[in-house]
């Protein structure tokens, strides 16, 4: 996945409330800060505040229309069309308007 700032990743254990034998692994394209929370923590986040939770929704919402996007991009398309689909993904969720 390619994730903007304030992004999540590695939460499907928090919510599932099963271990993941799944391993994270990031690159970084620019500077970033980082931060670790205890599923404890965020669980006991959402249940004091519920913004927390709709936070939480609206990250992993996203995330699945991403995952969806590049699903149709990759299936039923030539290359060329993949690759011109793709970038336009990329210059719809990380461009930077310019003159």
């Amino acid at each position: 996945a390619l994730l903007r700032e304030n992004s999540l990743f590695g939460v499907l254990s928090l919510l599932t409330g099963q271990r993941s034998d799944r391993f994270y692994h990031a690159v970084a394209f620019t500077r970033v800060e980082m931060v670790t929370a205890p599923a404890t923590s965020v669980r006991a986040a959402i249940e004091a505040d519920t913004t927390v939770g709709l936070k939480l929704l609206q990250g992993l919402s996203s995330r699945i229309l991403q995952t969806e996007t590049m699903i149709e991009t990759l299936t039923h398309r030539d290359m060329s069309t993949r690759l011109v689909s793709f970038l336009l993904v990329l210059c719809r969720d990380f461009g930077v308007p310019d003159e």
